[in-house]
Formats: C-alpha cells, sequence, structure tokens
C-alpha cells in the first residue's frame, strides 16, 4: 500500500481529544467507538499515514494552528479548525438529522422534514464550506507526494471527495466509506434536488465507495442510476467517463481486544452485578439513538410477559444506553420514551422481589463488557443500522451460548442472519415470539447457534476488513494505472 504514496485517513471525529492538565502539560484522551478502533487498525498499517479530523476542544484548536502532523503514540495527527457558524450548520442541520434521518429511514414523511431556506442555508454556508476546508487540509498533507491515497469516512464528508479530485486529479486515489445505511433511490429523493445531485456527483468523483453491506452499495449504485442517469453493474458504477467501484466491507472488531477485556479488573467488578439479577439475562447495549428501536424493543418484552406469565420473575432486561445527541429535540423526546416505556413495563408485569427492567441511561462501558459475558438473550431490534457492532463484540465473549434476536434491517444480519433468529423491527409480536423462543431455546440448539455466531465473528477480524480494502486500492490501481 506504501507504493500509491502517504495514507490519508479523514473522519470528522478523530482519534485523540487533547487537554491541558493541570501543570499546563499537553493531554489526550483516546476517542471511544468502533470507526475510531477500525481506522486506528488502517492507520497502523501504514509507516507514513496522516489522520485528518474536526478540531473539537479549546486544546485542539491549538494542536490544529501547528503546521506540521502532530504525533502522539503511534499516530501523526492533522487537526481541522471550522467556523463555529459553519460546522454546527454541518453537523446540526445538514448530517444530523436530515443525511441521518433520510439514510435510515426515520422521517415521518407526511408532516416532516420540510426543507427550505434553512436546509439550504445549512448547505452553502455549513456542509459545502466544512467539506472544503476538509479538503485544503487534504491538498496540503498530500503537498509534494507522489499518488497519495486518501481513505474519506461517512456522511459528513460527502462533498469531500469532489473537492480534492478538483485540486489533485487523477493521480490521487479517493475512496469514501458510508458508516451508515444507504437507502433505496425514492427516500433518497427526500433530499432537495441540490443535496441528492450533489452528493451523488460528488461520490462519483471518487475511485471506490464503499457500504458494509451488499444491500447498501446495490441500494447506492440503483440511486446513481435513478438520480443521475449512471450506468450500472457487476459492482461498478461508470458516469462521466470514470469509472468508480462500489464495495461492501463488513466492518468487524479485534477479538483479542474483546477477551482481554473479558478479564480486565473493571469487567470483573460489574460482574457482581450483572450476576445477581433474577432469572435469565435479556440485554440491550445501544445509544439511545431513534434507529436502534428502543421503545418497540422494551413493548416486545411486555407483550412477551403478557402471553407467557410463567416468564415473570424467570427474566430480566437488562437495557444499557448511552444518551446521544440530546440537544435534538427528536432525541430527548426519544429518550423520554425510552424511560416511560420501561417504567410501563415495569409497572404492569413488577414484583415486590422482582423488576422486569433495569434500565441505565448512561456510559459504562466495563458494565457492557459484563453484561455481554453473561446474557441468555441478546436483543438488536434496529430500524436500521450500518452494521452494529455489539452484536459481533458479545459473540466473542459470551459465556452462556447467548442467542441473537436480530433485526433484519441490521447491516450484522448479512453476515449473522442464519445463525440469530430473525425479526421484523417493526413487528412487536414477532419480537415477542422471537424473545419467549429464544429464552426456551433448547441448550444444544443454542450451543451450535453461539458457536457458530463466533467462528463468524472471528473469521472476519478487523485486520481482514482492512486487508480486504488494501487488496481492492491495488487493484484498481493496477487496472487503472
Amino acid at each position: 500500500m506504501e507504493e500509491g504514496g502517504r495514507i490519508i485517513v479523514v473522519s470528522n471525529r478523530g482519534p485523540v481529544t487533547f487537554s491541558r492538565g493541570e501543570s499546563g502539560e499537553r493531554e489526550h484522551s483516546r476517542g471511544a467507538g468502533g470507526l475510531v478502533t477500525a481506522l486506528n487498525a488502517v492507520v497502523r498499517r501504514a509507516e507514513n499515514a496522516v489522520w485528518i479530523a474536526s478540531a473539537q476542544s479549546e486544546e485542539d484548536l491549538a494542536v490544529a494552528k501547528e503546521p506540521a502532523p502532530y504525533e502522539v503514540e503511534d499516530l501523526r495527527i492533522r487537526l481541522v479548525e471550522h467556523d463555529p457558524k459553519s460546522y454546527d450548520l454541518m453537523y446540526n442541520v445538514l448530517a444530523n438529522p436530515l443525511l441521518w434521518f433520510v439514510q435510515h429511514g426515520l422521517y415521518d414523511l407526511p408532516y416532516s422534514p420540510a426543507l427550505g431556506e434553512e436546509t439550504r442555508r445549512a448547505w452553502e454556508e455549513g456542509y459545502v464550506p466544512v467539506n472544503r476546508n476538509f479538503a485544503e487540509a487534504v491538498v496540503e498533507t498530500a503537498a509534494g507526494e507522489e499518488s497519495p491515497t486518501v481513505l474519506l469516512h461517512d456522511y459528513q464528508l460527502y462533498m469531500a471527495p469532489l473537492f480534492v479530485r478538483e485540486r489533485l486529479g487523477g493521480d490521487v486515489f479517493i475512496s469514501l466509506f458510508v458508516h451508515i445505511p444507504w437507502p433505496e433511490p425514492d427516500l433518497w429523493r427526500v433530499l432537495p434536488g441540490y443535496v441528492r445531485e450533489g452528493v451523488l456527483e460528488s461520490l462519483l468523483a471518487a475511485d471506490v465507495v464503499a457500504f458494509h453491506t451488499r444491500r447498501y452499495a446495490r441500494a447506492f449504485a440503483e440511486t446513481a442510476a435513478a438520480v443521475l442517469g449512471a450506468e450500472v453493474g457487476d459492482g461498478v458504477v461508470r458516469y462521466r467517463g470514470r469509472e468508480v467501484w462500489v464495495r461492501e466491507y463488513p466492518i468487524s472488531i479485534d477479538p483479542e481486544e474483546f477477551e482481554e477485556l473479558a478479564g480486565s479488573e473493571a469487567v470483573l467488578e460489574q460482574e457482581k452485578y450483572v450476576k445477581g439479577l433474577p432469572g435469565k439475562l435479556l440485554l440491550r447495549v445501544d445509544r439511545t439513538d431513534l434507529s436502534k428501536n428502543v421503545v418497540r424493543g422494551f413493548a416486545a418484552y411486555g407483550r412477551m410477559l403478557e402471553r407467557h406469565p410463567e416468564m415473570k420473575g424467570e427474566v430480566t432486561f437488562l437495557a444499557q444506553l448511552q444518551p446521544s445527541r440530546t440537544d435534538v429535540p427528536e432525541y430527548a423526546e426519544y429518550m423520554e420514551a425510552v424511560g416511560r416505556t420501561a417504567e410501563e413495563v415495569n409497572e404492569r408485569h413488577g414484583t415486590d422481589s422482582w423488576r422486569p427492567v433495569e434500565l441505565f441511561m448512561e456510559d459504562n462501558f466495563p458494565r457492557s463488557v459484563a453484561a455481554y459475558k453473561n446474557f441468555d438473550v441478546l436483543l438488536v431490534n434496529a430500524v436500521r443500522d450500518g452494521m452494529n457492532l455489539v452484536a459481533k463484540e458479545s459473540a466473542v465473549i459470551n459465556e452462556k451460548n447467548g442467542v441473537l434476536v436480530l433485526s433484519e434491517n441490521a447491516g450484522a444480519h448479512e453476515e449473522l442472519g442464519e445463525h440469530a433468529l430473525t425479526v421484523n423491527p417493526f413487528d412487536v409480536d414477532e419480537q415477542a415470539d422471537a424473545i419467549h423462543a429464544a429464552l426456551t431455546m433448547p441448550e444444544a440448539e443454542r450451543e451450535r447457534r453461539a458457536k457458530a455466531l463466533r467462528d463468524t465473528v472471528k473469521s472476519n477480524t478487523i485486520e481482514d476488513w482492512v486487508e480486504a480494502q488494501i487488496e481492492d486500492i491495488e487493484s484498481y490501481r493496477e487496472r487503472h494505472g
């Protein structure tokens, strides 16, 4: 991969956040989340890689003003300072919620969205300038490099491929990885014309556009054909004389990292609480995002208890939830609905000695990992998910032959579906039946499914994810000179 010149990885959020300690020394904390972990694996493969990301903290801004990439641990980081008003328009009006809601199918279309002047302003004064700013940082970082490789990530950066291509021409290899679902063409048409066409024109300025699943890759190609009239076929989109590869690379995890975490002191401490919960353990670990479908999950559990009163006291639903985007009104309302629905289940079915739902709305990763080890059933019933790494993380360290109840709309379903109990995320009764079936499944079948889940995840690790992309980059370069 080094033969193609410098590797430049670009994402909105960076791998570290900087701050000043009490002594005045610069300090840093590692970023959390699957994307940061995955991109760390990419950067580790390249000796001269630079990671470009938005400056978030006050000390980040100081780092952004330094001329050379900042070296910390094993990373070279270049932080980009954005105009605060432009960044707010990009992030809080255009990317979240508009692109996120459209791509996850979250809008109640008879009522929302109501697009207009604010949308255009967010695009012209927010999204486009921020993307130009990222592109400028890429151009400066690539200066003097022969055939650089630029790996752009996610929906905040859809316009960057076009702006980088305009500046660096055909010598640069550009990919953009979309880590969220790609909707069918009719849903993409919810966006105003200047956004739907602008984004597609930009993505087709890349060499590779990547997704986690075949389903999303296919939907993107169909959208390019429907909206721009592009020619599509066999994983290739041809548009204006260019050939763009559309690929799927299902993101994964580092199993060894989770096996190590499972034995850590912090996790063992939390395990005391988890093991003390009455009955079998039904688990969900999620952000309180609308796409995660938490409210229907609680409703399905309540429905299961209605249909099978003999299960009362025999199972506890531990919901380990991390608050998400609480400054967005729809998310704040959803968090309230989550708490309200859990309480309704507890009031209706609970007893003096047993509370059906144990709900935590806080980020407690050690408790999540402790619960991964001990669940009997894991519920992943997302409306739509790019992948859902919870399903993979839990599979490699669960010690109870836990059963996965998995939404057919989670990206992970393409890999894990045949070993899980598949559910329609909108059918509460079907989810109730699946929860009961999972809780009462014979041990031999539980063991067979759990082993198959674990083997599937271990056969496609985060290193395999990186390797597959590297191979395609080299193949593309060989084919296109």
